[in-house]
């Protein structure tokens, strides 16, 4: 056993974080700990490893936590093998991605029984993500891994916690297992409230055809004397009573019967027949011959992209190799670059320079909206955007509310021509499904910027990756 902690809490002013009952970590663990934004995953990881005091509870450790955060901050010098094994110099270490890789490398240095590895693929690229995954799955102590990424997640773990309304749930299996269980879940649930409600209406129509019966037998039947209603009163009171007894009994099983919540449930949206016009050139887009210089080198050199209309085209490679370049110079419409004239174009940026700082997200998203204000606010809440969220100024949003907010102004904008740099940065898993679910359904031409495996996998028709200044198909 590496940990073990029992009747955990822990509070931010009267806001409850979490209060679980008890925790195990044995070795050799392969844990993914999943969780909406804000849920408290990594709080929890600095409970369980001192740097942050539960406010209740015991926790014991039986062994060192290495640690890599979600901020790229290395925690102690890595070893000069680990440091070349993911391509890296350490005089040379400039960018997000560049810092998260040596801090990988310094969490793998200190060969901890157990690592704690919180959202570790921040700004690796797709080389870094799989290099990461093969560090992993070869790891010989145990690890909790708390991530976006799917198929990382499918890869690497054989246990998955759960983290929701304070509470956690353990389930045996990978992503995908822990998916499929949820799934059953919900679709038992919601028979589960099908039956209740069934019976419940077949009780209450019950007891009021009772009750009836009851009233009717009150009096006496037409054509019927009063000397013979008053022999057959005997007999007709009896029965009025086995009647009752009837209707007692049904009032008692409708007052007992275990009542069944509705499953929660986001809006049915769909993509199809929103305010899209089709692009009736065969190519929304081109890219000949661009080439591109920053600093005396050469970022693209002679690329070619060709984006077919009504098609999802992925554009996938390494940090640095020119993929929002690629697309800033589409936008500024560049020299060797090209946009038929019908493509109305929704684009989505890392910057969200597009919202309005002094607006609230439900007034950023209708200002340019298409679509009537019912679907606007059920796309955000496909996007797990609540009621509550829409009536927040921008300027005070997280940076995954901001994320969200712009990609529902954009999607229901009415643009046939989506071009997104990196959508399900700052996402969690569940509003990554969400998006994923529209986008499939979206009817216009998408051209996306992606590091995310599973999203490429499920969505593209055409992949490019962008390598050593060209593009080229995969």
């Amino acid at each position: 056993m590496l940990l073990r902690a029992e009747n955990i809490q822990k509070e931010y002013g009267i806001q409850e974080v979490f209060d679980i009952e008890r925790i195990v970590i044995e070795d050799g663990a392969r844990i993914g700990l999943v969780g909406r934004n804000g849920t408290g995953k990594s709080t929890l990881l600095d409970v369980l490893d001192g740097r942050t005091e539960a406010d209740r509870g015991v926790i014991k450790r039986y062994c060192e936590i290495a640690r890599i955060r979600q901020d790229s901050q290395s925690e102690g010098e890595p070893e000069e093998q680990m440091v070349s094994r993911l391509g890296l110099r350490k005089s040379a270490v400039e960018s997000g991605g560049e810092k998260m890789r040596l801090a990988i490398a310094a969490a793998f240095s200190r060969h901890a029984p157990l690592l704690f590895a919180d959202e570790p693929t921040t700004n690796l690229d797709i080389d870094g993500i799989k290099m990461l995954t093969k560090m992993l799955a070869g790891y010989r102590g145990g690890f909790v891994l708390v991530s976006h990424d799917r198929k990382l997640l499918d890869d690497v773990c054989s246990q998955i916690w759960e983290l929701e309304n304070g509470q956690l749930r353990i389930f045996d299996g990978n992503y995908s297992d822990w998916a499929a269980q949820k799934k059953q879940e919900r679709e038992f649930q919601q028979f589960e409230y099908e039956q209740y409600q069934k019976e419940k209406v077949r009780l209450n129509h019950s007891i009021v055809e009772v009750r009836e019966a009851a009233r009717v037998m009150k009096r006496p039947p037409r054509k019927m004397g009063h000397s013979e209603w008053m022999l057959y009163k005997g007999i007709a009171s009896e029965q009025q009573r086995n009647v009752s007894n009837r209707g007692t009994a049904m009032k008692s099983r409708l007052d007992h019967l275990e009542k069944k919540e509705k499953p929660a449930q986001l809006p049915h949206v769909t993509m199809k027949g929103m305010h899209t016009t089709k692009i009736k050139a065969k190519y929304a887009a081109k890219i000949v011959d661009l080439t591109v210089e920053f600093d005396g080198r050469k970022v693209l050199n002679q690329a070619e992209l060709w984006v077919e209309s009504g098609r999802k085209t992925f554009l996938t490679g390494g940090n640095g190799a020119g993929k929002s370049t690629l697309l800033g110079a589409l936008m500024q419409r560049q020299p060797g670059t090209f946009i038929t004239e019908d493509a109305k174009i929704g684009y989505f940026s890392q910057d969200l320079m597009e919202l309005q700082e002094e607006k609230t997200v439900l007034e950023n998203v209708l200002y340019t909206a298409a679509e009537p204000e019912h679907i606007c606010r059920a796309v955000l809440a496909n996007l797990y955007m609540g009621r509550e969220d829409l009536h927040k100024q921008v300027s005070v949003l997280s940076g995954g509310e901001r994320v969200k907010t712009a990609l529902g102004k954009l999607l229901v904008s009415g643009c046939n021509f989506c071009i997104l740099d990196e959508p399900t940065n700052h996402m969690d898993l569940y509003t990554m499904e969400g998006l994923e679910a529209m986008l499939a359904e979206y009817e216009g031409t998408l051209l996306v910027v992606s590091h995310d495996r599973r999203l490429t996998e499920k969505l593209a028709d055409v992949v490019y990756e962008v390598r050593d200044g060209r593009c080229r198909v995969l």
